[in-house]
């Protein structure tokens, strides 16, 4: 340890002594006659060395004597370079500090012969290059020194199970929204400045709905990565909350996700060593993994890292019941880590859970008030008005009214301007116009009343089943599927029968109809994909929460008000129909289904719609959800729980044993009471050797009690875990 520690001491007598230097040079750089040049180029040259030394100084601290460089470095501290370096340092502080010099009002003569001054410049620039090469190498290897090496299948199924969702989907599509020149404000400001190069810590974005939270955060998103990109040791990784994807909804699932974008660059089909470890002992072996565990390595991942950029967007879209989780964590990040080293930025609502986390917790804190996004806001209606084809025939004045006019009225919702300037590109006179600017809604509740009272009545019925589904389903629709969903119409006493038609024959027609209230969710997707199999989401956090709201159950649009529980009813039978009707068709094997299909949906989604509702649940559906489960293959052949990635399995479990894994209370009850003497609660089969086994090891315990109770045998050996004991 003596060694590291020699190593230290030499660094900080050179990192003082270069301080000195470089701010006599600053002083002299403005006051010695013809020299500002000479001064600025030396005073900067000697500043990158000292940031050189200071990541010697924190590669000393490590005590990484394995690594490949550190006898290089720690040679370097040793030898004749650094002895010829401090020897020019003192004689240039002996030289420029010279007593009384700050109180003269003359011009100074230049204290140095220009050969001299040549000699002092080409070694400050020998040394910081060596240097660079040394510790360029050095902090290449500290970051992938841990990578282990896998095959290409093993490597497959560790990233699958990291990336179980996508945020770069996020971020494309809010990217793409963004118009070119905003932002500027913030990535100029000195508090992102020193967020991003200095203190890091918590910077904290916070305004209303609407305000332009999530292009800011893809704005820094995209700054971070240059600057990460240029440095090896550093790092990026992010995650958008989603109030349309239950998936990114969950704190195990983030963590996850900002793992797999840890590290940056790997190589040679390496993972981190203790990535790797942590699958093998959980999901490799069919267990899940502790979100401790998963904080746990963040945290390690991390601090192999010298800076660490983390992007949050969206805090206020995290369920409320269970967000205090979300910012407790990010509370103990940030004390588990050096200042400087880890720099979160987070965006919200200003709501007052996050208020009370955040604000003690924040560095940086910057409210989107109106004065701030203004000028932005403008830029984007500048833009709008100039590029796109509706507006090209207004004439100059009329384009400069509507800039004024909607920019004064905006409040800083950048939302409630996109939104009206689709209404505005409606407009075919000057006096439409014109007319319209004056009667402008006042909030976002009433642009979008005025969306939905201008859509057609023999179109609502579809529109309304749409904002169902893109409110609530697990996870977002294509639009093909949508299209197929929205026919189905809900008749409790009906399953499984053909809808008029199959779907709806121009499925365009949900973007002509209210283009301000759905997108696509990723722009990713290019005019070559098939327009189908892009996914579809509500255009923002407001529209579902108007909709959800009292304000809209009680007034015009009271007919376009929607609920969970609805949602659920509707998407459970019409993914229990759409099944059903497939049986009655004829057996399709699963490979012969696309993903995208609404039939694989129904298949993959039914029990999850239709356990949420299983207390109030009408009895027709309930027992369509029996019928489902009595198809066996007819339904496992298109996506088995038990074993998603092996279709076309010949041997399925029996009907108890499925309800028992997916924790289908009542339709378990139903399969025992109605069947007593045909059920068998031991029968053997699946991952899990039986229904108790499979329902102690995913902690379904009124399945297990229910089991118990009719005769089920804790003992009964086989299965995955050997007994229930075992799985519990």
């Amino acid at each position: 340890m003596a060694e590291p520690i020699s190593l230290i001491a030499s660094v900080l007598t050179l990192i003082h002594l270069g301080a000195k230097v470089y701010k006599l040079c600053d002083d002299y750089c403005e006051v010695v006659k013809g020299s500002e040049q000479d001064f600025k180029k030396l005073g900067d040259e000697i500043r990158g060395i000292d940031q050189q030394l200071k990541e010697i100084e924190r590669l000393a601290e490590q005590g990484d004597v394995n690594n490949p460089q550190y006898p290089e470095l720690l040679e370097w501290t040793r030898g004749k370079c650094l002895k010829e370096y401090t020897a020019a340092l003192e004689e240039l502080e002996a030289k420029l500090n010279v007593p009384g010099w700050r109180k003269s009002s003359r011009k100074l003569v230049w204290p140095f012969r220009k050969p001299k001054m040549d000699r002092y410049l080409g070694l400050v620039e020998e040394q910081r290059s060596k240097l660079h090469l040394l510790l360029t190498t050095a902090t290449t290897k500290t970051v992938t020194k841990v990578l282990r090496k896998l095959d290409e299948k093993e490597l497959r199924k560790v990233q699958k199970w990291l990336n179980v969702v996508d945020p770069a989907a996020n971020y494309s599509s809010t990217l793409a929204v963004r118009e070119p020149g905003t932002g500027g404000w913030l990535l100029g400001g000195p508090e992102y400045m020193d967020w991003k190069e200095g203190r890091g810590g918590v910077l904290w974005l916070h305004g209303i709905p609407g305000c332009g939270k999530s292009v800011l955060s893809a704005t820094a998103i995209e700054d971070v990565q240059h600057l990460c990109n240029a440095n090896d040791d550093y790092a990026l990784a992010y995650f958008y909350f989603t109030f349309s994807d239950s998936e990114k909804q969950e704190l195990h699932n983030m963590l996850l996700s900002l793992i797999g974008q840890l590290p940056k660059r790997p190589s040679d089909r390496g993972l981190p060593g203790a990535v790797v470890d942590l699958y093998n002992t959980t999901k490799a072996i069919g267990k899940s993994v502790d979100t401790t565990a998963l904080k746990d390595l963040l945290s390690h991942i991390i601090k192999d890292f010298r800076k660490t950029f983390i992007v949050l967007d969206a805090l206020d879209e995290f369920p409320k019941d269970t967000r205090e989780h979300l910012l407790s964590w990010i509370g103990e990040l940030t004390v588990d880590h050096k200042a400087g080293s880890l720099c979160i930025l987070a965006t919200s609502r200003p709501e007052a859970d996050i208020v009370g986390s955040l604000e003690p917790l924040a560095a940086f804190s910057i409210s989107l008030q109106s004065k701030t996004v203004d000028p932005d806001i403008r830029t984007y209606v500048q833009k709008s008005l100039g590029g796109k084809d509706r507006f090209k025939k207004f004439t100059k004045a009329i384009k400069d009214e509507i800039e004024d006019t909607l920019v004064s009225r905006s409040q800083g919702m950048f939302r409630w301007v996109d939104c009206l300037l689709r209404i505005l590109q409606e407009c075919i006179t000057p006096n439409d116009v014109r007319a319209a600017l004056r009667e402008l809604p006042p909030d976002l509740d009433s642009v979008y009343l005025r969306i939905l009272e201008s859509i057609h009545e023999k179109q609502g019925e579809y529109l309304r089943r749409a904002m169902h589904w893109l409110a609530f389903s697990a996870v977002p629709l294509t639009l093909g599927q949508l299209a197929e969903a929205v026919v189905i119409g809900y008749d409790v006493d009906k399953y499984g029968e053909d809808p008029e038609t199959g779907a709806i024959f121009n499925m365009d027609c949900f973007m002509s109809i209210c283009p301000s209230l759905i997108s696509f969710e990723d722009a990713r997707d290019d005019e070559s994909s098939p327009q189908e199999n892009r996914r579809l989401r509500l255009a923002h956090f407001s529209v579902k929460e108007y909709l959800i709201s009292d304000r809209a159950a009680q007034g015009p649009s009271a007919c376009y008000h929607i609920s969970e529980d609805k949602a659920n009813s509707l998407m459970g039978y019409s993914c229990l129909s759409r099944i059903l009707r497939q049986s009655a068709q004829g057996a399709i094997h699963g490979s012969k289904v696309a993903e995208t299909s609404f039939l694989y949906h129904s298949a993959r989604y039914w029990f999850v719609y239709t356990r949420c509702i299983e207390d109030t649940a009408p009895t027709p559906l309930s027992e369509a959800a029996v019928k489902v489960l009595e198809l066996g293959k007819g339904w496992l052949d298109i996506y088995n729980p038990d074993n998603p990635h092996i279709l076309g399995s010949k041997i399925y479990a029996p009907p108890i044993y499925y309800c028992s894994l997916l924790n289908l209370v009542t339709a378990c009850k139903s399969l025992v009471d109605r069947n007593a003497d045909t059920v068998n609660v031991n029968a053997q089969g699946g991952w899990y050797g039986s229904a108790l086994q499979a329902a102690a090891k995913n902690e379904n315990e009124s399945v297990v009690r229910l089991l118990l109770e009719r005769g089920a045998e804790v003992n009964t050996q086989g299965g995955h875990y050997g007994n229930a004991l075992q799985a519990a």
